[in-house]
């Protein structure tokens, strides 16, 4: 329909041109004591020009004005570009054993810009196996709560931290916010869960997240079975 539109449009535009091109009137313009006489013609194609290059200088003065934005918009685009190559490079350093690869390149993309949680995550999680712990703490405390995912990590990686430096309860503090900030409890934090509470010597705990483990199927029947044997026999020297 707008084509349509626009095709009459251009067809109405070209017959009154042409007729106003046929025409040998004049229009007169007076400006005492000033008086110009030009042919209807000449006047058509003068106002057509005017038009024109009106709106070519309104375009151009907008464009300028937004050419800055426009830039900062490039060079961003570019930047954040350049910071996800640089993921797959941080993934395969890290995984490898090369923390010191990993941390500097993940510590670049943050610096490029990327917003992604990945990047502070792999960087505190190399920095952590090189016991840099300023650095790693650093680095955790830069991962927003964007997304659910984003909490679970930052949480999770917390969790790992403290568990790490034999500190359970400080473990299971940073899993308790994790529930408490409404983000999915998945069996990657049970499973951490387990291994706090069983360090912790919470027994009845243990049980608790062990069944909640085989329910979701993230724990082998052998694995499972002498975890309950333990948490059962140390219950039993309890009492």
């Amino acid at each position: 329909m707008k084509q349509l539109v626009t095709i009459l449009l251009l067809f109405a535009a070209a017959v009154a041109l042409g007729t106003i091109l046929q025409n040998t009137a004049y229009v007169l313009l007076v400006y005492p004591p000033y008086r110009i006489e030009l042919s209807l013609k000449f006047f058509v194609l003068l106002l057509l020009t005017v038009f024109v290059l009106g709106y070519w200088l309104i375009h151009m003065l907008a464009a300028t004005t937004q050419l800055p934005a426009i830039v900062q918009k490039l060079r961003l685009d570019r930047a954040q570009k350049k910071a996800r190559k640089l993921l797959d490079v941080a993934l395969s350093a890290f995984f490898e054993g090369r923390y010191v690869e990993a941390e500097k390149i993940a510590a670049r993309a943050i610096k490029l810009g990327e917003s992604s949680a990945l990047y502070p995550i792999i960087a505190a999680r190399s920095a952590h196996e090189l016991e840099a712990t300023d650095r790693r703490d650093a680095y955790l405390s830069i991962v927003g709560s964007k997304s659910p995912g984003d909490t679970t990590m930052r949480f999770m990686a917390t969790a790992k931290f403290k568990l790490d430096q034999h500190d359970q309860q400080g473990a299971l503090n940073a899993l308790q916010e994790l529930r408490d900030s409404g983000a999915r409890v998945n069996v990657g934090v049970l499973a951490l869960e387990l291994k706090a509470q069983q360090q912790a010597g919470n027994w009845d705990e243990v049980l608790r997240v062990l069944e909640q483990m085989e329910k979701r199927k993230g724990i082998d029947a052998a694995q499972a079975g002498q975890v309950r044997q333990q948490a059962l026999r140390e219950k039993s020297r309890q009492i």
